[in-house]
């Protein structure tokens, strides 16, 4: 169940939301509502919601404001409004959306499930389990099970102990986030790798580690230092 808070200066903009959200939105509670700036940071910051639907205009303010404001900065917003012009400033604050009035139902059930899924990502597990979105659909796996991840623009090429190799439409940096917990590290601008995972290390100008599939992955001049460093307390 995800815990979501409205915030507009329009009481009927509020309710109509919150039909929309009643309606035709599974699993989601509004557990608070506001209409400017400082009930708004106040509310945020009292409820601590999964969510945040936020017009940009409000009669005391403005919704950039209640985003400086609040003391979790990783709130999941979607911006709620009948503005076009600050969409560009929306998604730079990490906006998960930006939805226009009226409201489109199909946009809305589709910016709370990018919601659901960036929960389910980010959510550590005790037995160290994320879930790659895939073009054959969401796939589980366990971060022991991986060797490493290869990163290719806007591709992610995961390397298994299988000898299975999986490829997601996401970038190499949205990984590093979600497996920074479990050993992994950044050895290189294309290379995200277990530690865990690698039988020997070669040093000189062009390092690289040898991974226990055998495959040689990168270890930039950058990053040798923190890379040897965090090696050596694996």
């Amino acid at each position: 169940m995800l815990r979501a808070v409205i915030i507009d200066d329009e009481r009927k903009s509020r309710e109509n939301l919150r039909l929309l959200l009643d309606s035709f939105v599974d699993n989601i509670d509004i557990v608070g509502t506001a209409d400017g700036v400082l009930t708004g940071i106040s509310t945020i910051n009292d409820k601590d919601p999964d969510l945040v639907f936020l017009d940009i205009h409000l009669a005391n303010g403005d919704g950039f404001q209640i985003l400086d404001g609040i003391n979790n900065k990783k709130q999941n917003i979607i911006f709620v409004t009948g503005h076009e012009e600050h969409a560009i400033k929306a998604f730079r604050s990490d906006a998960i959306d930006y939805l226009l009035k009226p409201v489109c139902i199909e946009h809305l059930q589709g910016a709370v499930e990018r919601v659901r899924e960036k929960s389910v990502n980010n959510k550590p597990s005790g037995n160290g389990q994320i879930s790659l979105s895939t073009s054959k659909g969401l796939q589980f796996l366990k971060t022991e099970d991986i060797v490493y991840c290869k990163g290719d623009g806007a591709y992610t090429y995961f390397f298994l102990k299988s000898g299975e190799r999986i490829t997601t439409s996401k970038n190499l940096k949205a990984y590093e986030e979600r497996l920074k917990d479990y050993n992994f590290f950044r050895s290189h601008k294309s290379y995200l790798i277990n530690l865990s995972e690698i039988k020997t290390y070669i040093r000189g100008e062009g390092s690289y580690a040898i991974m226990t599939n055998g495959d040689n992955v990168g270890v930039s001049k950058r990053r040798k230092d923190n890379f040897l460093a965090a090696l050596s307390s694996a």
